[in-house]
Parts: structure tokens; C-alpha cells; sequence
């Protein structure tokens, strides 16, 4: 199965599209399921729209394609163990990713009260570093509620997504799966900026 089988092409929100614009298109789109690809010397080799649960296609894909390492920023990620849920499902195959190699850095968001965003982002972070997946919750002083995945330093994944049975199964949410190094990149100095001195 590709990196975004079903999802959808080339519908995508005026400011995504204007960015697209901006930069050169390749002759021919990168396939997206194809990880082993030589990386494109343009800015945006290929953009792929998510809409509701193709995200969730497009980032089990991409988890399970990962080479080298996958880094990722996240609001709230909410785990239920031995569940069946969406989250679950996708923390199993980051644990999965990180015992055959790959290097796994999850940021999650901690605030200054005891209420759930913190109980649950803590609870999966104690299961995600028993995996020997490196976690950092952020400063309490500073909201972290970016949703961005970097894969390989090619793929990048980010909008509005939380990891979430909600935002995962139920809810309209959309993000968007980008090519490009430049940008995954970019998106990987700004997520190291929030933990910094971890991981290198």
C-alpha cells in the first residue's frame, strides 16, 4: 500500500495551493509510498491534501516506510492500552519503528495544571520511552500545539490532526503530506528549538 493510498490530489486550501505555485513542479510527481526515492533538488517535489482519515493512512504509511527517523511535535496524544483506538494502533507502530532501528523523538505539550491533556500526555509518554522512543514534554510556560511529523528529513506531515480517537476517526480535520527536504528540514530546527539540547 502507497503513503496516501485513497487520499485525495490536488484539492487543497488557496494558501496551500499558492504556495505550490511558488515553486517549481517536477516533470514527473514523486510517488508518495516510494521512501527509497533519490531526494528531489526542488523546494516541493509532491503535496497530497489529508482530509479526515487519510491522514491516518498517510502516517501509518510513512511510519512503516521509515528508514532513519521519525520526529514528531504533538498537542495531545492520547493512548488507551490494550485498546483497539486509532492512537493505539499508531503508537504500537512507532514502538514497532524504534525496535528495528529507527531513530524516534516525540515532542508532546505539558501545561502548568493537573487536568487531562497532562495525565494523558504523560501516560504515553512513560509507554513511549519503556519503548526506547525519546519523548520531551515542553516548558508549562509556552503552549506547544504544533502537529508536525518529519520522516526520513523528506516527508513532512502537519495540520490539524491531534492523536486523537476523535481528530483520528470521527472529527473534519485536515493536514497536508509535503516532499520536500527543505521544508522537513525547517519544520526539524523548529521542533528542536522547543526541547532544546534534546535530541540531537
Amino acid at each position: 500500500m502507497g503513503l496516501l493510498a485513497g487520499a485525495t490530489r490536488w484539492i487543497m486550501p488557496p494558501a496551500v495551493l499558492l504556495f505550490v505555485l511558488a515553486v517549481p513542479q517536477p516533470g514527473k510527481a514523486t510517488q508518495p509510498g516510494d521512501m527509497a526515492a533519490a531526494a528531489s533538488p526542488r523546494a516541493v517535489a509532491d503535496v497530497k491534501l489529508l482530509p479526515d482519515r487519510d491522514y491516518f493512512t498517510a502516517l501509518l504509511d510513512g511510519v512503516d516506510q521509515a528508514r532513519t527517523e521519525i520526529f514528531l511535535s504533538a498537542f495531545l496524544f492520547r493512548t488507551i492500552e490494550d485498546a483497539g483506538g486509532y492512537p493505539e494502533v499508531f503508537l504500537k507502530r512507532l514502538l514497532r519503528a524504534a525496535r528495528r532501528g529507527v531513530r524516534v523523538h516525540v515532542i508532546l505539550e505539558r501545561n502548568r495544571g493537573a487536568d487531562d491533556l497532562n495525565r494523558n500526555n504523560a501516560e504515553t509518554a512513560e509507554r513511549l520511552e519503556r519503548g526506547g522512543v525519546q519523548v520531551c514534554l515542553d516548558a508549562p510556560n509556552r503552549v506547544t500545539h504544533a502537529k508536525l511529523v518529519v520522516i526520513d528529513g523528506r516527508y513532512l506531515l502537519v495540520g490539524s490532526h491531534n492523536l486523537t480517537q476523535s481528530a483520528l476517526k470521527y472529527n473534519h480535520e485536515v493536514s497536508v503530506w509535503i516532499d520536500s527536504v527543505p521544508l522537513a528540514d525547517e519544520a526539524l530546527r523548529y521542533m528542536k528549538s522547543i526541547c532544546p539540547g534534546k535530541p540531537e
